[in-house]
């Protein structure tokens, strides 16, 4: 008797068990493909420096979870700290944004920048009510390099700035 319930309960644990294991995987599959937009930017994790002559500027970025990554960047000029910066970049939902807060800038009140634009590894953020920049882009142009630009109007007139880094090791 005890054979037989063995052999009847077997194909029920078994098929119990194949079952769950199938329930589970397209949990695993959504939270893969949840955060795809800020994954695009993994390359942007690290140290980023940028030396000319007196003037050193360093953007170091870190994940803080699945969703968001963090950085901080300034310049120093002879050794003086002449800009900082705090940033975040955010998935939520299907936007990805990018939070900058400068300092004795903007009232030291953060700004929000939308991804507008994701082309040919080109990362493009805009806020059109904001003075200037109106624009971030972030690219990686080559391993190890970091090219990024603000952009926008100022007195009426186009302005771009330019900023490149090479990875620190």
């Amino acid at each position: 008797m005890k054979k037989y319930l063995f052999f009847i309960l077997l194909p029920i644990i078994l098929n119990s068990c194949k079952d769950n294991a199938e329930a589970q995987k397209p949990e695993v599959e959504i939270t893969e493909k949840k955060f795809e937009k800020i994954d695009q930017l993994q390359w942007l994790l690290g140290t980023w420096i940028n030396e000319n002559g007196e003037e050193f500027s360093q953007e170091t970025w870190s994940r803080e979870n699945a969703s968001t990554f963090t950085a901080f960047s300034f310049t120093q000029v002879a050794d003086e700290t002449v800009f900082a910066e705090t940033m975040a970049l955010e998935q939520k939902a299907d936007s990805l944004l990018l939070t900058v807060a400068t300092a004795n800038q903007n009232a030291e009140k953060p700004v929000t920048f939308k991804m507008i634009s994701s082309e040919k590894g080109q990362f493009t953020f805009e806020n059109k009510h904001h003075d200037f920049p109106e624009r971030i882009t972030y690219t990686n142009p080559v391993k190890d390099s970091l090219h990024a630009w603000i952009e926008g109007t100022v007195n009426g007139e186009a302005k771009k700035v330019d900023f490149y880094f090479s990875r620190k090791n």
